[in-house]
């Protein structure tokens, strides 16, 4: 994926406007005058759940909610400062008549695809737990199910923030390194420098209470872990940083020992840097982001700067094609 050059924002007119609506919107101000050519088309899924209609009543009803919809939609872009140009797009509004927040997600990411937008950004409540549950949360179903990458607008971002500069924390896995250069090529057209993040995970709790680790078949001291792992790492990121530098952007590294939740040093880590963005690829951490409590789902409820997430293309593909499947045997 090149850099962004065209941007969904999933937005929801009949929400009660907040300051959520008016970060996302700043987000994507900043991101359009640093960008050259960047179209942004506001975009709303019309649909039975987003009525509070049930299915049995609502499908002949739907689609005369538009004209609403669509002023609504026109008049939240007026009122934080869009105005409807070749760059941005008047509103776009879908009719859906499935009643569920995943059909919905789906509906706005095929469209997304289709378009040939390259970015889709969704502002997120941040629920937890089980008012989180009962209610669904659109935005980190869209993170899940998207097959091109999400920017997430979370509830307790901060006023102020400069998107000349990027934190990507990752876990070098196996599909880091493609995530690491979607990620330069963007901070490359946003004239950003970038930051190159990760945190050794602490062993579990009974390692430090032998102070032995298993590493490649032998037993080594706690402290020889965190020494060779710190190393190995390190290297890794100044090859990294390296390259990004090739390619016009100046790169940092760091790699954090403390002990603690990885989320919260990644959100600390930005804030001390006065990152406007974090990065990460969505199956970033030792917990896979389906699941409940992973760290890029932990960093997009809590981050108070957006949070762009990058899924591997394969498993996003998977995940489409499964995705697809049901809805075929919804119908």
């Amino acid at each position: 994926m090149d850099s962004p050059r065209k941007v969904i924002w999933a937005v929801d007119p009949f929400e009660e406007f907040s300051p959520l609506q008016r970060m996302a919107a700043d987000a994507l101000i900043r991101m359009q005058r640093r960008i050259r050519g960047l179209v942004i088309e506001p975009l709303y899924v019309l649909s039975p759940a987003q009525l509070n209609l049930s299915m049995e009543f609502s499908t002949p009803w739907v689609a005369q909610y538009r004209p609403a919809a669509e002023k609504a939609m026109e008049g939240l872009c007026r009122r934080l400062g869009f105005t409807f140009n070749s760059e941005t797009l008047r509103p776009k509004v879908i009719i859906q008549n499935f009643s569920s927040t995943s059909q919905a997600v789906a509906t706005l990411a095929d469209y997304a695809v289709k378009t040939g937008a390259e970015l889709i950004v969704a502002g997120s409540h941040g629920r937890t737990g089980v008012k989180r549950l009962l209610l669904g949360s659109f935005a980190e179903t869209l993170l899940l199910s998207s097959r091109i990458p999400v920017m997430i607008v979370g509830p307790v971002m901060r006023r102020s923030y400069d998107l000349g500069k990027i934190v990507f924390a990752t876990d070098f896995g196996g599909s880091s390194d493609q995530a690491f250069r979607n990620v330069v090529h963007f901070a490359a057209e946003l004239r950003a420098s970038l930051r190159l993040f990760h945190a050794i995970p602490s062993p579990i709790e009974p390692v430090f209470q032998s102070g032995v680790y298993l590493l490649g078949g032998a037993w080594m001291p706690v402290h020889a872990y965190f020494a060779h792992e710190t190393e190995r790492h390190r290297k890794h990121a100044e090859q990294w940083a390296k390259w990004a530098c090739a390619q016009g952007v100046q790169t940092e590294s760091h790699i954090e020992t403390t002990p603690g939740s990885i989320a919260d040093k990644v959100i600390a880590y930005a804030r001390a840097e006065n990152a406007g963005m974090i990065a990460m690829d969505a199956h970033s951490g030792p917990i896979a982001s389906s699941l409940l409590g992973s760290i890029t789902r932990q960093v997009v409820r809590h981050a108070d700067c957006p949070v762009w997430v990058i899924r591997s293309q394969e498993k996003a593909r998977a995940r489409g094609r499964s995705d697809r499947r049901a809805r075929r045997e919804a119908a």
